[in-house]
């Protein structure tokens, strides 16, 4: 992974079909369970006239739905994708031996991102950019609307998992194909921020998509920033079921304290992370 290859206009469309792809299934997604919901509505005597508000009502609601729907018919296939770019590496004379993954790794990576999480979400709160994005507040809230349980399956495992495959697994493997780590970094960074649509939760993502980007190079082990994104996404679903999160934002102390803490203990994983030799594999 130390050479790199000349950027062309064919290596940039490899990198950035599986996004754009991505895209395309959950738009796909939102057509069918928009026909399906008016199919559904006109059958039990709903008034015609109301098709159009009640449909665009119901996608909204349910947007944690088609999520995860999306997900689930998206992680097979990039799956086999992301399968087949190891096996290419493979036979270029890759070996998985020169990047051992430890447990302590691992469990640091978990928890540098759920830190970062959390000290990205206070940093964005700090700023005025909810008020020049209004959508970011329609997005978080459909997002964290329906059951507990829907939550956690699209928003805390599937959603990361797939997200994970396309931009780091795919996009960013294959960016590096072309690039040094850090222009591969940076720019899978860019791309996860765009993806997300919205000026607040783009720098969000941007943020965190570094420094998963950062854990894909050092480990070459797509498990490594999925389950990072899984633990941060997990505690932050739970903070917001569970009323915490609000609490912790309720005053000047204790957000401060919280982002004190996160922040020290993200820096402090990068450094355990680091002198552990993970950098440097």
């Amino acid at each position: 992974m130390d050479g790199r290859r000349k950027v062309t206009l064919g290596g940039l469309w490899r990198s950035l079909y599986p996004v754009l792809l991505y895209m395309l299934i959950q738009v796909t997604v939102s057509i069918f369970y928009v026909v399906a919901a008016g199919v559904v509505w006109t059958i039990q005597g709903g008034n015609p006239w109301n098709l159009a508000d009640y449909l665009l009502d119901h996608l909204v609601e349910e947007t944690i739905l088609v999520v995860l729907l999306a997900a689930l018919v998206t992680i097979p296939l990039y799956s086999w994708l992301y399968y087949k770019d190891i096996q290419r590496k493979r036979w270029a004379g890759w070996k998985d031996e020169w990047f051992p993954l430890r447990e302590g790794d691992l469990l640091w990576a978990v928890i540098g991102t759920a830190a970062l999480a959390m000290f990205g979400n206070g940093l964005i709160n700090l700023l005025p950019l909810s008020s020049w994005a209004g959508e970011y507040e329609e997005t978080a809230e459909a997002l964290y609307s329906g059951s507990i349980w829907l939550q956690l399956a699209a928003v805390g495992f599937f959603g990361p998992a797939v997200e994970e495959l396309t931009m780091r697994g795919l996009m960013y493997q294959r960016f590096r194909s072309m690039m040094r780590p850090p222009a591969a970094i940076f720019f899978s960074a860019v791309v996860f921020g765009l993806f997300h649509g919205n000026l607040v939760q783009g720098l969000y993502a941007f943020l965190i998509g570094l420094y998963l980007a950062w854990l894909m190079e050092c480990t070459q082990r797509i498990l490594v920033p999925m389950i990072g994104h899984m633990s941060a996404n997990l505690l932050v679903v739970l903070l917001q079921d569970s009323g915490l999160l609000e609490k912790v934002y309720g005053s000047w102390e204790t957000f401060g304290a919280m982002m004190v803490f996160c922040g020290v203990l993200s820096l402090f994983s990068i450094k355990i992370l680091r002198e552990s030799g993970l950098e440097g594999r």
